[in-house]
């Protein structure tokens, strides 16, 4: 293995807490592309929103990642928090905070926000989010033009209230996302369709909120929410982009009997679209009736999903919902979930998952037979946490999204290629087998890795109805590894690094299977509290200088790096 030599070039500490940087520009992007309702946390600035209280310091106590799932990157990686010990403040006294990043290729990271008002009954808040790039990264393939400028540009404007009554706690969030980026895949030598010109995706969200007070008679909540969202071209630059409406509701109750711990309980929920054009819309109802019981430690939910969907036809489902835990002693425990059901891939959703998927038609809904996620979690050494997980997960007509050579349109004299992501379908088994360390036996550093085996077997693989011979589980990685570090020089500074590794990654493109090259991530940062309110920080991404894929043909960026501040006011 070849030597590592990192130099860390900068300080930072966050006031009050520490939380770990974003790792690079691709994970940066994909902390906002992940949701459309990108909070506090999602932007890594600080533990919470500040809150005008008197500061309470938790027992000590670990939690363990609870990333276990699969790893389907969209423009980014999405790396996993390692568990920490949790010995800090958990939020600052301040009303507000400002934090601005910058860096090579245009890289920029910002956040504010304010807590507007703050009482016993009622809360408003606003935070603004922006996070953007605009430089030339460099194709894998031998192709003639060799670089492309990768543009990205999200800025989303959040206000919420809340309000809590004597039986009731409320809740209104309103929030709004313009994004605009280009298609900026590799096009093979072939003429661009749609020429780098900006996309544009906006999406206004508002969601409503209700939820009882805990009592032992029964127990309700519920909430509304309306997504309305446009873009600006689909299949041509000349013609019109999918517009459209989401609507999701949910109402629940719940009886308590016996222990405070023990209930019985019914989820209903309602989702569905209402897309402009041709496009068929998608409509969801499901029932899900439980009962739980037990204590905090030792407990089990037995429920199931009574499923009725029509999406280009109707099908009615029932799904297992259980969720298991047995304490075997006091700092350890067996775990089980067992679910399934249907994953609507509504269009907001694959643009969650991946910009760069196609801005015409929609992708087939799938459905899990089941879904089952298993493992101990260890925590009876002194110093060291284990988590020893695996599962298995069956699904009809799963999605796996590749840069499809054949997609071309007539463009005259050449064909011009469409540079997005298609939809291929398939029926996947996947089981996985992994376990996760922690260590903090030396306390100023703190260390977790993490270790998954990935299983695929496929059936019926299909590409515009035409069967692909020897199917991969395309852009799933086979193996992965997770490397995470924190080490507290002094109360006034900290040092981050973490490594993370995904082998044996496929494509298909032209007609054929392409094996894309292995993840190599190593990034490093550095944060330094200059006083209360002002800190400082540093952070130095894809260190190793490694070109790979994060979709086939669409590049992650190389050795990156950028700093900035945060303040608190």
């Amino acid at each position: 293995m070849k030597k590592i030599y990192i130099v860390i070039a900068a300080l930072m500490l966050s006031a009050g807490s520490f939380a770990q940087t974003a790792d690079s520009l691709l994970k940066r992007q994909m902390e906002l592309e992940r949701d459309f309702n990108p909070t506090l946390l999602d932007a890594d600035k600080i533990n919470s929103l500040p809150a005008l209280r008197e500061p309470v310091v938790q027992k000590a106590n670990t939690n363990y990642s609870s990333w276990a799932g699969r790893t389907t990157p969209p423009l980014e990686i999405a790396l996993p928090r390692p568990g920490n010990i949790m010995t800090d403040i958990p939020f600052s006294t301040k009303k507000g905070y400002l934090s601005f990043s910058v860096g090579n290729y245009a890289n920029m990271d910002g956040a504010f926000g304010y807590r507007l008002v703050e009482n016993e009954k009622n809360n408003l808040t606003f935070s603004f989010l922006h996070n953007s790039t605009n430089g030339d990264i460099k194709y894998i393939q031998s192709v003639d033009a060799k670089t492309n400028k990768a543009y990205f540009m999200d800025n989303e404007g959040r206000l919420g209230y809340r309000h809590r009554a004597e039986a009731l706690t409320f809740n209104i969030d309103l929030s709004y996302l313009h994004s605009l980026f280009n298609y900026y895949g590799n096009r093979f030598d072939h003429p661009a369709l749609y020429e780098d010109e900006n996309q544009r995706l906006g999406v206004l969200d508002t969601k409503i909120s209700i939820a009882s007070h805990e009592s032992e008679l029964l127990n309700y909540r519920g909430y509304i929410n309306f997504r309305n969202f446009s873009t600006e071209f689909g299949e041509l630059l000349n013609s019109e982009g999918i517009k459209g409406n989401e609507v999701n509701a949910m109402v629940g109750f719940d009886k308590p009997f016996g222990d405070a711990e023990s209930k019985l309980g019914i989820d209903g929920k309602i989702f569905t679209t209402f897309y402009n054009g041709d496009l068929d819309n998608y409509y969801l109802m499901s029932a899900s009736p439980y009962i739980t019981f037990g204590t905090p430690n030792s407990y089990a939910r037995l429920g199931a999903d009574v499923l009725f969907q029509t999406a280009a036809g109707t099908r009615a489902r029932v799904a297992p919902n259980v969720k298991l835990q047995w304490a075997v002693t006091e700092h350890s425990s067996l775990y089980a979930n067992v679910h399934g059901g249907f994953s609507n891939n509504t269009f907001l959703e694959m643009m969650q998952e991946s910009r760069y998927i196609r801005p015409y038609g929609t992708v087939k809904p799938s459905y899990s037979i089941i879904d089952l996620d298993a493992g101990a979690k260890i925590g009876e050494v002194s110093g060291f946490r284990f988590d020893i997980f695996g599962g298995f997960k069956k699904t009809e007509d799963e999605h796996f999204l590749i840069l499809d050579g054949y997609d071309v349109v007539e463009g005259g004299e050449s064909d011009a290629h469409k540079e997005v992501l298609n939809p291929v379908y398939g029926d996947l088994s996947h089981a996985h087998i992994g376990g996760m360390i922690q260590t903090n036996i030396w306390a100023p550093l703190d260390v977790s890795v993490r270790l998954k085996k990935n299983f695929y077997s496929l059936d019926r693989v299909t590409l515009d109805e035409a069967e692909i011979n020897d199917p991969k589980a395309y852009n799933k990685p086979g193996f992965e590894v997770d490397i995470r570090a924190a080490f507290t020089l002094t109360d006034f500074l900290k040092l981050t690094a973490n490594y993370y590794f995904a082998g044996d990654r496929w494509s298909y493109y032209d007609g054929a299977n392409a094996q894309m090259d292995n993840i190599n991530d190593l990034n490093a940062g550095a944060l330094y509290q200059i006083n209360d309110a002002f800190s400082i920080h540093l952070r130095a991404n894809n260190l190793l200088s490694q070109k790979y894929d994060i979709w086939y043909g669409h590049p992650a960026q190389g050795i990156n790096a950028s700093g900035g501040f945060t303040f608190r006011f």
